[in-house]
């Protein structure tokens, strides 16, 4: 018996778009056109894998690994376009099931990764530390530390990229004084501040750890955590945050 399309939550319709960002994720063409100023709809909500396939079909996607055991679920839903939605049901195949399979489960982490920013508090005194990389000259610190960096590359796995790793030692090395020094004057102003940020951070990456996340994401969620938390003027300065972090060891244990 065929299965029937299930009616979507207006909620529901609201987040697969949010996921997609309002733009179709096969193309980029935008999801809505305006109109005498007024807006609409130019797209369909696409089943990736299909609700009731067809023989050849069946025989097709025989192989390919489902987003979610029912097809009615949104996890198996994405906004696509019309005529890409039409492409793509004519006919489906394996290689487009994967491709597009693949870049949904992109988006789900992506989504997963924005409740977890909300879930996972940090200390606004954090925010002053991320300031203050912005107004100092790491060359004005005594680099000459009680810490050896090799410590650092002996946390890396290997199926961390090369230039994340360089990424991170180059920030070691010519930040860890300054970050350092920020810590220590927020616990003589704020005792207890700096340790609850340091477990703050390590609950963040166990996390990300729990859920099998590689390294290089792994690192760049915390970045993006920081940067999310802190409203970082600079990437750059939420990077030099996170690598010392991996180096003080609540990161990359």
């Amino acid at each position: 018996m065929p299965l029937s399309r299930r009616s979507l939550s207006q909620a529901e319709e609201v987040s697969l778009l949010a996921q997609v960002d309002s733009q179709c994720p096969s193309c980029g063409r935008p999801l809505f056109y305006k109109k005498r100023s007024r807006e609409y709809k130019e797209y369909e909500i696409a089943h990736i894998y299909p609700l009731n396939p067809r023989p050849d079909e069946l025989s097709e996607l025989s192989r390919v690994v489902l987003l979610n055991n029912d097809v009615n679920h949104t996890d198996n839903l994405i906004p696509l376009c019309r005529p890409c939605h039409t492409r793509y049901d004519k006919p489906r195949t394996a290689e487009e099931y994967n491709e597009l399979a693949a870049r949904k489960r992109q988006l789900l982490a992506l989504a997963e990764q924005q409740t977890l920013q909300v879930q996972y508090p940090i200390e606004e005194q954090i925010r002053l530390v991320v300031e203050r990389l912005h107004t100092e000259d790491p060359e004005n610190f005594d680099t000459d530390l009680d810490y050896e960096p090799k410590r650092v590359a002996e946390k890396f796995e290997a199926s961390l990229p090369f230039p994340v790793r360089q990424k991170i030692r180059n920030a070691v090395s010519d930040y860890y004084p300054v970050v350092r020094r920020e810590f220590i004057r927020m616990e003589r102003d704020s005792p207890s501040a700096s340790q609850l940020i340091y477990t703050q951070v390590k609950a963040f990456y166990l996390k990300q750890k729990a859920l099998n996340i590689p390294q290089a994401q792994a690192f760049a969620n915390i970045v993006n955590w920081i940067r999310t938390k802190t409203e970082s003027e600079t990437v750059e300065a939420a990077e030099i945050v996170a690598s010392f972090f991996v180096q003080n060891c609540e990161v990359f244990e």
